[in-house]
């Protein structure tokens, strides 16, 4: 009589196939990739960072070498890199409301607008006889479109 509790050795060999061998292999060759692209990912990830820190602190007038003062927890926004440094800048001899930022625009001369609005209201339009591109549609032929536009023939 068979019974159920017979097992064939074959199924349950301890020794690993080829098949399974080569997945073994292609598991450690995946898990050794993935490691090498955290890591570069994680580089670039840093280099992107300190890139931002170095372009924030610069437009604001601040020695970029602050950057390596400012920890890795803070965000790389503007806003986040402004909040640290109104609590830590007096450390590094930086003064938020010296910044060139914040400095007030200077006064702008403002005659010449002045002048060209003073034109621009009391002028007229030009008449349709005196509008060059009324002047160049209006040729009736080679020579006078030469004429207006300029060109010499000969």
């Amino acid at each position: 009589m068979a019974t159920n509790y017979e097992y064939d050795d074959d199924e349950f060999n301890d020794e690993p196939t080829d098949v399974v061998k080569q997945l073994r292999k292609v598991n450690r060759t995946l898990e050794k990739r993935q490691k090498e692209l955290e890591e570069e990912l994680g580089n670039f990830k840093n280099q992107a960072r300190q890139r931002t820190v170095k372009d924030v602190l610069t437009s604001k007038g601040i020695n970029p070498k602050v950057s390596a003062f400012i920890p890795e927890d803070v965000a790389t926004s503007e806003d986040a890199i402004n909040e640290w440094l109104n609590e830590n800048g007096e450390l590094f001899g930086v003064n938020q409301t010296n910044a060139p930022e914040s400095k007030a625009l200077p006064s702008v001369d403002l005659s010449a607008q002045a002048r060209i609005n003073n034109i621009v209201s009391s002028g007229e339009a030009p008449l349709v006889q005196e509008d060059s591109l009324a002047k160049i549609l209006n040729a009736k032929n080679a020579n006078e479109l030469n004429s207006i536009l300029g060109i010499t023939t000969f």
